[in-house]
Order: structure tokens, then C-alpha cells, then sequence
């Protein structure tokens, strides 16, 4: 009797230990009790113009509800106010001049002493893919390191996605691959210039010999519209239909491309700009009044050719800033979508989710260097262009609606990424994990902006809150503080020059400019590469 106790005491535990191998293996639990990881990347996306941050200039209800029930970081950095150099740094945790990708273009190079996080993910058996919506981050720019699906695709000479054709990809991939361990990452870039919403009505309209033949939204694509002409004369009429601007006598749209795809080489066609149209012969440009006209002269029988245009509305201050807040609220929509599709497959409550800018956007509060108020970014370092949010969601944690006051940068994404995960840091890591800032040396954020995109080299040195900004073509030094001035308006560096800790920052920045411009390597683009920049308005 004794002995049969004992055989019962050593094999019924047998017995539960394999009956719950069973069960998880038939339930498809997952192995990984940490669960998935989704990165958001928002380019270009300002750190306030989300209600969460500045109720006064967007309205975002998702992003919102995400840093309810998350952590929002008030105050996180970029490196560059540029696309790829700035997603570079979340990457590989490394500045763009280490990286040695100071412009779009400039692609980095694969290096087995700093690999990619996302290595990790991929050697650990996770899928791992990534969707973006910008031609400057197609894999050939070196991203795509880890992934095991990169979908870098777009359709002909339209280098961008909508947020609403980038979920349409991400939500096949995510039903196939949701009972899987998975590294997904996701790239909106909606509130990119020209600053038009998708769901926008058009505003143009098309007319051949008095009929409509198209409607279209003008916002840097190329469109190719089918003209079906009679023999003798045609007239083409281009109609925008905005009402921003009530003079008939202003330029109202820009145009790169314009005319018939090779008519030279069509015998008997004459092409004939009329009223309405303005060439600028210094830019290569042509500028449209609301209404223009176009004759084309058919000696020929009838036929049908192509007409190729792409261009952008010349818009009022106040309708750019309208249609930013415009772009970034349809963002925040399809956002609100991708999380409920995590919701309806079961997987909000296994997975992690960052959110976080690339770089930001001036939107007409600093003049450019011909004087005009500047849209866009590239060019500056200031507050508005370097500042981006943040957002981090653990399904896991009982931490929730947490604000962090904290300077942090986007270094830091890479080790927070890992330590959430239980993964080894990189030794090549120059930021540190977010989870834990009571032992965190604040020290100092580096930012730098190069030429060519840029007209000027410029760095900056951030110890919160000031704010250290040198030009080297003009041995100019800004300061600003940006508790009491965060839009930079008040420059105190001949205030506050000989202060021991502004002394110190200088000393810091200038030793390190001079590293970084000694050891800068000048790259070269490709063709291919510098049309696809001009079309996206990188280079003019």
C-alpha cells in the first residue's frame, strides 16, 4: 500500500505537467509570455498637435486613449529633423553622424558590430515586418536589417502611402500572422507636406471642349489623363476649386509637370498655353490662376494622347496650418482602426505598442532664409521642428495615464524596446531604457542638420531646459529656455554666455561639431534616388 502511494506521488505530477503541455500547445497560447511589440512611427508629426499634449490644436481621441492607458513622455527628442537619419537613431541607437546618413538618401550600411534591434526578434523566432509610407525609407536605405517582410511598395511615381493604404497591408498581415509571436513595425506619414487630408474633396477638375473629363486632388502626383482629340482645335481647361483665395488675380497652384508626354514627336499636334498661366523660367515652374487654358491643335485625324501634370495648391498661411491639423486628425482615425483590429483579434491585451515622432514641422512660425514663413522642416533645430511624442503602452503593466517630464531622446527607443522585451542591450547603444529614469544621468542631446537638403549645417546641444544652437557658416550661438519659451522666441546667448553651465554646453558642442565635420564622408545619390527626393519636395 505504501509503495503504490509512492508511485501515485511521483507520477501524478507527470501527469499535470503533461496535461498542461497539452493544453497550451492545443489552445495556441503563446510561447512568449512578454507578447508582441507594435512600433508606431508618426513622421512628421509635432509634439503638440496632440490633444493629450495641446487640446487647442488637434484633436485626437486615439492617441489620446492610448496615453490613458500608457505612459506619455512630455519632453522626447529627435536628432535630425530629417525622415531617415531620425529613424536611423530609433533603430540602431546611434546619432545620424555616427550612422553616417545625414540626409535622406544617404542610406546606412550594414555593420555586424551594430546591428538592428530587430535582429533580436527574428533570432528569437518572432515574425518580423515592417510597413512604411515614405520612398526616403524603401529597404535599400538599410532599414530594413531584421525583417523577415519589409513592404516598401508604391505605386508608379506616387512616393507615398496613405495611413488607410498602409492599414489595408497591415491588417492582412496581422490575420495571417496573429497567432505568432511578432515585431511589427508601422509607418504613418500623413501630416508630411503638402498637408493634405486623403478624405479631402478634389481640387481640380479637368474639362475637354466644354466636358469633364476628371476630377483631381492636386498634391504631388503625377496623373496621366487620356485626352481623346478631334481634328482641328481642342481646348483643355484646368478649373481649381478651392475657395481659400477670392482674387482671380493670384497664383493659386504650382506645377512640376505639365504638357502632352512627348507631343514633339507627334506630327500635325501644336500645344498653346493661354490665360491663366504664369512660367518661371528661374524654377522651371509653372504657376496657375484659379482658371487656365490650353489649345491643342489637332492637323492630324483623330487621336488620343496623354496629359501629364503634378503639382500642389499655392495655399494661405492659415489653410496650411488648418490642413496640418487636418492631416494629422485622419492619422489619428486610421490609428483608432488599427487598434480596434488588434482589439478584434484578440491580441490588445498581449501586445506593446510605442508610438513615437520622427521629427517635427514648423508651420509658419520661423521665416525660411528668403524671409518667408517656412513649412517643413530640414533646415532648423528649434523647438518645434525637434520635438516629437511619445507614447509607450505595456498591456502587461498596471501602470496607466503616467506623465514623465523627463528629457529623453530617441536613443533611448532601442534599449527601452529590449528591456521591455527581457533582451540584451547592443554594447554599441547610446541611449538607455525609459523603464527605469530614477538612476538616469540626464546628460546632454545632440541634434544636427547637414547640407545639401539643408541650406546650412547647424547643431545644437540640449540640456533641459536650455537649448544650444550653432551655425558654423556664421559662427552664430542661439540660446533658449524652453520651460519659459518653448516656441524659441527670446534669444538669451549674449545674456547668459559666461553662465558656468552655458560655458560647459558650448565647450561640449563645439569639440563635438568638430568630430563630427572632421570625420563627415561625403555620399553621393543615385538618379533614381534624386528624383524620387524632387518628387517628394526634398530637393527643389
Amino acid at each position: 500500500m505504501k509503495r503504490k502511494q509512492k508511485i501515485n506521488s511521483v507520477f501524478f505530477p507527470l501527469l499535470c505537467l503533461l496535461l498542461f503541455v497539452l493544453f497550451y500547445s492545443f489552445t495556441g497560447c503563446k510561447k512568449n509570455p512578454k507578447g508582441n511589440y507594435i512600433l508606431v512611427t508618426l513622421d512628421t508629426q509635432r509634439a503638440d498637435h496632440l490633444s493629450c499634449t495641446h487640446s487647442k490644436n488637434a484633436n485626437t481621441p486615439y492617441f489620446d486613449s492610448l496615453a490613458e492607458e500608457g505612459i506619455l513622455y512630455e519632453n522626447c527628442y529627435a536628432l535630425s529633423p530629417i525622415t531617415l537619419p531620425s529613424h536611423g537613431s530609433i533603430f540602431f541607437s546611434q546619432p545620424p553622424h555616427q550612422l553616417k546618413s545625414y540626409n535622406n538618401g544617404h542610406a546606412i550600411r550594414e555593420k555586424r558590430n551594430r546591428p538592428s534591434f530587430v535582429n533580436v526578434f527574428r533570432q528569437k523566432d518572432y515574425s518580423t515586418a515592417a510597413f512604411v509610407s515614405l520612398g526616403v525609407l524603401k529597404s535599400k536605405f538599410g532599414l530594413a536589417e531584421g525583417f523577415d517582410h519589409y513592404d516598401d511598395e508604391f505605386l508608379a511615381e506616387r512616393w507615398y502611402l496613405t495611413a488607410e493604404e498602409i492599414n489595408q497591408k497591415v491588417f492582412l498581415w496581422l490575420e495571417k500572422n496573429r497567432h505568432q509571436d511578432f515585431f511589427l513595425w508601422i509607418h504613418y506619414s500623413d501630416p508630411h507636406e503638402p498637408y493634405y487630408p486623403p478624405d479631402s474633396p478634389a481640387d481640380l477638375r479637368l474639362f475637354l471642349n466644354g466636358k469633364l473629363i476628371g476630377e483631381y486632388d492636386l498634391n504631388k502626383t503625377l496623373y496621366q489623363a487620356d485626352i481623346e482629340l478631334i481634328s482641328g482645335k481642342n481646348n483643355l481647361t484646368f478649373e481649381l476649386q478651392d475657395n481659400f483665395i477670392k482674387d482671380s488675380s493670384l497664383l493659386r497652384a504650382r506645377f512640376e509637370i505639365l504638357g502632352i508626354e512627348e507631343w514633339e514627336d507627334h506630327k500635325g499636334i501644336d500645344v498653346d498655353f493661354g490665360q491663366g498661366w504664369i512660367f518661371k523660367q528661374e524654377n522651371d515652374s509653372v504657376f496657375l490662376k484659379p482658371k487656365g487654358m490650353v489649345s491643342v491643335s489637332n492637323l492630324s485625324e483623330p487621336k488620343t494622347l496623354t496629359f501629364s501634370f503634378r503639382g500642389n495648391l499655392v495655399l494661405p498661411f492659415h489653410v496650411k496650418r488648418d490642413n496640418y491639423r487636418k492631416d494629422v486628425e485622419y492619422m489619428d482615425r486610421k490609428f483608432g482602426e488599427l487598434i480596434q483590429k488588434l482589439k478584434s483579434l484578440g491580441l490588445m491585451k498581449k501586445t506593446h505598442i510605442l508610438a513615437v515622432g520622427d521629427h517635427g514641422e514648423s508651420l509658419g512660425d520661423y521665416r525660411n532664409y528668403s524671409g518667408e514663413p517656412h513649412f517643413g522642416h530640414i533646415f532648423f533645430l528649434y523647438n518645434v521642428y525637434m520635438k516629437v511624442p511619445l507614447i509607450v503602452y505595456n498591456p502587461f503593466s498596471e501602470k496607466r495615464g503616467i506623465r514623465i517630464a523627463d528629457p529623453v531622446s530617441l536613443l533611448d527607443i532601442a534599449p527601452t524596446v529590449m528591456d521591455t522585451m527581457g533582451f540584451k542591450d547592443f554594447p554599441h547603444f547610446q541611449g538607455t531604457s525609459l523603464l527605469d529614469l530614477s538612476e538616469r544621468d540626464s546628460g546632454f542631446i545632440f541634434q544636427e542638420t547637414f547640407k545639401p537638403q539643408a541650406i546650412r549645417n547647424k547643431f545644437a546641444l540640449l540640456e533641459y531646459p536650455f537649448h544650444l544652437i550653432f551655425t558654423p557658416d556664421s559662427g552664430k550661438y542661439e540660446l533658449y529656455d524652453l520651460e519659459t519659451d518653448p516656441m524659441e522666441k527670446k534669444d538669451l546667448y549674449k545674456e547668459k554666455k559666461t553662465m558656468k553651465r552655458i560655458v560647459l554646453m558650448q565647450e561640449v558642442l563645439d569639440e563635438t561639431v568638430r568630430q563630427v565635420i572632421r570625420d563627415k564622408i561625403e555620399i553621393q545619390i543615385d538618379k533614381d534616388t534624386e528624383g524620387m527626393l524632387k518628387t517628394l519636395g526634398y530637393i527643389k
